[in-house]
C-alpha cells in the first residue's frame, strides 16, 4: 500500500498570494498534498474533512486572524504543526501569535526555508509512534507554564530582525525568568569570565544560540515548581542537563571545534531532556513508576520509556525543539544523543555534536571505582558508530576532561 502524503494548508484571504504559493511549491506535488483556503474560517470548515498535518497561514486577515486561527487549530487539532507566515509591518501583532504558533516566517520567505521547515515537521511526526503523544508534544504551549516572556523570546531569536537589546528587554520583563537565567548564567556550568549581573551583558557575552538555549532551560525549571510534582526529582534532572552541557562543551573546545559548534554542543546537553520534563508534566505517575522501577532493575531507559509511553524522552525532545525552530544541528543532538547512529542530516561520519552528546550523556554517570569495571561501564555507547568516526579512541581524554569538570561544578 502506498503511504499516505502529508497533507499542507495554506491560508490566506488575498488569492493571488495564495496562487503564488502553488506555483512556487508545484514542484513538491509528489510529495504533499496542498489545499489552500481563503480565510480561517474556510481553513477550519477544510481541516473538517481533512486530517491535516501542517498549518501555515498570514496573520492579518478579516474576520478571522492568523492568531485567532491557531487558537482553534490548536485546540482541535493539536497534532498538527502550525505556522506563521506574515509581514514585517505585522510585527507588534505576531506577539499575539506566541502561543498557538510553533514558528514565525517573514514574507517574502524563501521557498527553500519554508520547504525545509516543513519538511522538518514531518519527518518529526514520523518518529513519533504514539499519536497521543504526538497530540502532546504539539499541544504544548507551556511546559507546564511557561513564562510569557519566555515565548516572547523565542520568536524574536527566532527573528531576521532580533536585537540584543530587544531580546534583553524581553528577559528583563519577567522577574522569574530574569533571576533564573543570571543564577544559571553565573554557576560554575557557564564558565563566564566575571560576574554577570545585566541582562544585556548576559546576550552579549553568550549569543543568541546559547541565551535561547539558557532561558529554555531556566523557564522550563521555574515553571516546574508551581506544579506540585516531585521537585527534587526535576531538581536532579535540572541539575543533571547543566553537567552534559558543559560536559559536551569541554568535549568540544578539546577537539578544537569552532565557537559556533562548541555552542551547539554546549545547547544540545542542556535541552537533552527537555523531553523528560513533558513526561513528568503530563504522566507524573507514570515517571514516579518508571523511576522506581529503573532503580530496581537497571533498564535501559529509552526501551522503557517507549514500552511505557509508546516513545522516549529523546523523540519528545527533539520533536519541542524542532516546533520551536532550534537549528538542524541542535535537534539532531538531542533527538539521537542514546543512539547517533540513527543521526540522518548532520555530516555522520566525523565527530561532531551528535556524537559529543551522545559520550557526555553518559560519561556523567558516575564512574566505577574498579578499572577492570571500565569495559562494562561504557557498554551502553554506541561503539560501533564512535570507532566509525574515529572518536573510539579519543575516549580518554573525554572522560578524564568529564573528572575535571565534576570536580570543577557542585553536585
Amino acid at each position: 500500500m502506498t503511504p499516505k502524503l502529508p497533507t499542507i494548508l495554506f491560508v490566506d484571504d488575498e488569492i493571488g498570494i495564495l496562487d503564488g504559493l502553488r506555483r512556487k511549491l508545484s514542484d513538491q506535488d509528489d510529495r504533499w498534498i496542498m489545499v489552500f483556503a481563503t480565510g480561517g474560517e474556510p481553513a477550519l470548515e477544510t481541516m473538517k474533512s481533512n486530517q491535516v498535518d501542517v498549518v501555515v497561514t498570514d496573520m492579518r486577515m478579516p474576520n478571522m486572524d492568523g492568531a485567532t486561527l491557531l487558537e482553534e487549530v490548536s485546540k482541535r487539532y493539536p497534532s498538527a504543526a502550525r505556522f506563521i507566515l506574515s509581514g514585517f509591518s505585522e510585527r507588534e501583532s505576531i506577539f499575539r501569535t506566541l502561543g498557538p504558533a510553533h514558528q514565525y516566517f517573514v514574507k517574502p520567505c524563501d521557498t527553500d526555508i519554508l520547504v525545509k521547515a516543513i519538511e522538518r515537521s514531518l519527518v518529526f511526526r514520523q518518529r513519533l509512534n504514539s499519536e497521543h503523544l504526538l497530540d502532546v508534544v504539539a499541544g504544548t504551549k507551556t511546559i507546564p507554564a511557561m513564562p510569557q516572556a519566555l515565548t516572547e523570546l523565542l520568536r524574536q531569536l527566532q527573528s531576521p530582525d532580533g536585537s540584543t537589546t530587544e531580546i534583553a528587554k524581553i528577559i528583563s520583563s519577567d522577574i522569574g525568568l530574569t533571576a533564573q537565567v543570571l543564577k544559571l548564567i553565573n554557576s560554575a556550568y557557564f564558565f563566564v569570565p566575571s560576574k554577570v549581573a545585566d541582562v544585556f551583558q548576559a546576550v552579549k557575552l553568550l549569543g543568541f544560540d546559547l541565551i535561547r538555549s539558557v532561558a529554555v532551560l531556566a523557564g522550563v525549571f521555574e515553571a516546574f515548581r508551581t506544579i506540585g510534582i516531585d521537585m527534587k526529582a526535576v531538581q536532579r534532572l535540572e541539575n543533571r542537563s547543566l553537567m552534559i552541557g558543559a560536559v559536551a562543551k569541554r568535549i568540544a573546545q578539546i577537539e578544537g571545534m569552532d565557537e559556533n559548534i562548541v555552542d551547539h554542543c554546549f545547547c544540545s546537553g542542556m535541552l537533552a531532556h527537555v523531553g523528560s520534563l513533558i513526561l513528568f508534566a503530563n504522566r507524573a505517575e507514570q515517571m514516579a513508576a518508571l523511576q522506581k522501577d529503573l532503580g530496581s532493575s537497571g533498564a535501559e531507559i529509552v526501551a522503557y520509556e517507549q514500552r511505557r509511553f509508546g516513545a522516549s524522552h529523546p523523540e519528545l525532545s527533539g520533536c519541542l525543539l524542532n516546533l520551536w525552530g532550534f537549528s538542524d544541528t541542535i535537534v539532531e543532538a538531542v533527538l539521537c544523543h542514546h543512539h547517533p547512529s540513527d543521526a540522518a542530516w548532520s555530516i555522520s561520519d566525523r565527530v561532531g555534536p551528535t556524537a559529543i552528546v551522545h559520550v557526555a550523556q553518559h560519561i556523567v554517570k558516575p564512574e566505577p571505582a574498579d578499572s577492570s569495571e571500565m569495559e562494562a561501564w561504557l557498554a551502553p555507547l554506541d561503539q560501533g558508530y564512535l570507532a566509525r568516526i574515529g572518536a573510539d579512541d579519543r575516549m580518554d581524554d573525554w572522560i578524564e576532561a568529564a573528572r575535571r569538570i565534576k570536580k570543577e561544578l557542585p553536585d
